[in-house]
């Protein structure tokens, strides 16, 4: 693997923090998406675009998937009540060899596969769908969970729906925030009613109001994610909000 040091690069300048998901009641916390923080100059969220400029090299973004995974299954320990779903480039599922690596990973962190939930970007160009399939049915075989991540935002929805064997599905923010408009609304419902008759679960992201809860809530899906309920959190605040045993909303007191 590259030594990303001999091009300045260090992973000493990144962290993860961690939004919860909320089951649709609000009544718990049941997993959380593993997101990147660059630290320096001063801590903000990762765009892709910063990730990408720092990581153009394809080990160098490989050396990035690996270490986010690491680090997020190692911090998986801290929480064994809760799923931790981390976001993997469609680059490693078209790697023959990304299956066993990840198995051989979280069985050298010591964590239930289980309580890992892969994520790809509904967007990504998978290509090799064949390959892809296979790493995914051996993960899951395992017991990881697959989710696709910012369903809605290509082209190929369907398309990786009918390909792709996944748990979850994660409706992307640009839906919610216009579930006030019939267009939306109906596209919300629509993939819902899909998703669950496929099998799978769905989590609503860039949730940010009561209202918009309540609709999707109301809607079918099982999990909420967003800001009015939590922003991304270091994994020492996740800690103290999880042995609180409360979630937190923006409209409590």
């Amino acid at each position: 693997m590259t030594d990303l040091s001999e091009r300045g690069v260090s992973f000493d300048d990144l962290t993860l923090h961690y939004q919860p998901q909320v089951a649709a009641d609000g009544s718990r916390v049941v997993a959380v998406e593993a997101l990147l923080r660059i630290l320096k100059p001063t801590p903000r969220l990762a765009t892709p675009a910063d990730v990408l400029a720092w990581y153009e090299a394809p080990d160098d973004a490989e050396a990035l998937d690996w270490w986010v995974f690491r680090r997020a299954a190692t911090d998986a320990l801290r929480w064994p009540s809760i799923t931790v779903s981390i976001n993997m480039t469609a680059d490693r599922f078209r790697d023959p060899t990304f299956a066993r690596r990840a198995l051989a990973l979280m069985e050298e962190i010591g964590i239930d596969p289980k309580r890992i939930e892969l994520e790809i970007v509904e967007g990504a160009y998978i290509g090799d769908f064949e390959r892809a399939v296979a790493n995914i049915e051996v993960l899951r075989a395992a017991g990881v969970k697959i989710a696709l991540d910012d369903f809605g935002t290509g082209f190929s929805s369907l398309t990786y729906l009918l390909k792709l064997p996944v748990d979850k599905v994660k409706i992307d923010k640009s839906f919610v925030d216009g579930v006030g408009l019939v267009q939306s609304a109906a596209i919300v419902h629509a993939v819902v009613a899909l998703a669950r008759a496929l099998g799978m679960k769905i989590t609503a992201e860039g949730v940010e109001s009561e209202d918009q809860w309540r609709f999707l809530r109301a809607a079918g899906c099982h999990y909420i994610q967003g800001w009015f309920f939590s922003k991304a959190v270091s994994a020492d605040a996740l800690d103290a909000m999880l042995a609180s045993g409360t979630v937190p909303r923006r409209d409590a007191a």
